[in-house]
């Protein structure tokens, strides 16, 4: 139950919170293989500048990563590991369907900041990062982009592309799958108000191996709406007009369902390895970022 907006406002992020998106770093929780060097750290070993370890010699090893000096000192060959520097794909897929426009703020305007905050603080770190943007299917993309001076074109990509119809969550994922094969690190970014094909969508996603966190936005009137008396209610997505009388014996029933849905939404996406947090239009990005996303992991 929330409110369609026509909120025409355009995404900015101000200088000062951008100063503090560059000292973030967005981390991955499995070994995804970059193409290329980067700053990222791997959990791989390899022979960057970056020591980080003895192993045992064997035959066939490469003899330039031996130390003579505890050779020296204990007459046995031990090989220098260091750690392999590669960059981080990132793809962030945010939700412009027709449900994303409803909220004060809307949705969607909420959305595209968050959007641009992760890809900027990807920039940063010279991973390479593209937004997709999908509704009933894949809408604008861009390529993947490295460095902080693209940041003006995902921010244009935001601010040009309107909220669309509604939301076929498998068919995205399914075509997104198949113009990404490689795995990267991915950011959903939805209201998750398709409730045919989530679940079918966030398993095509998994299936690929890559490592989720979906960002659930929603409005906290979706959550703890306050009506009362008549009212004729309208799908944003589909046009359909519900007329309803809201009595508190609804709305009890009303919030009972949202806590389920909520619930299960989470607990699916634990079961298949996905990370997961909520948030509402009310909280600050800024705040979100800095608390909630730290607190996953995804972001240090």
């Amino acid at each position: 139950m929330v409110v369609s907006s026509t909120d025409s406002r355009k995404l900015t992020l101000e200088p000062d919170f951008l100063r503090r998106l560059a000292r973030l770093k967005l981390e991955t929780r499995m070994i995804l293989g970059g193409v290329m060097k980067g700053e990222k750290r791997s959990k791989k070993y390899g022979t960057s500048v970056e020591f980080a370890d003895y192993k045992d010699y064997h035959s066939g090893d490469d003899l330039r990563y031996l130390d003579w000096n505890i050779y020296a000192r204990l007459e046995r060959f031990f090989l220098k590991l260091f750690h392999e520097e590669e960059d981080l794909t990132v793809h962030i897929l945010l939700d412009l369907s027709a449900s994303m426009s409803g909220g004060d703020p809307p949705k969607s305007l909420y959305s595209k900041e968050l959007a641009a905050a992760l890809a900027y603080i990807a920039l940063t770190n010279l991973d390479r990062v593209s937004i997709t943007t999908f509704s009933e299917n894949v809408g604008n993309s861009s390529q993947l982009l490295r460095g902080r001076g693209h940041l003006s074109t995902f921010i244009d990509l935001l601010n040009s592309t309107p909220t669309g119809q509604m939301t076929d969550f498998e068919q995205t994922m399914k075509t997104f799958n198949l113009r990404h094969r490689s795995r990267g690190l991915v950011f959903v970014i939805s209201d998750f108000l398709d409730p045919v094909n989530v679940k079918e969508g966030i398993k095509r996603l998994a299936y690929q191996k890559h490592d989720i966190l979906l960002l659930h936005v929603l409005d906290k009137s979706e959550i703890d709406p306050d009506l009362r008396g008549d009212w004729a209610l309208t799908d944003a997505e589909t046009g359909e007009v519900v007329e309803v009388s809201v009595s508190p014996r609804l709305l009890a029933d009303y919030k009972k369902k949202m806590v389920s849905f909520l619930e299960d939404l989470r607990t699916f996406s634990r079961k298949l390895g996905i990370g997961y947090v909520l948030t509402t239009t009310d909280t600050d990005v800024e705040d979100f970022i800095l608390k909630e996303l730290v607190f996953t992991g995804f972001v240090r």
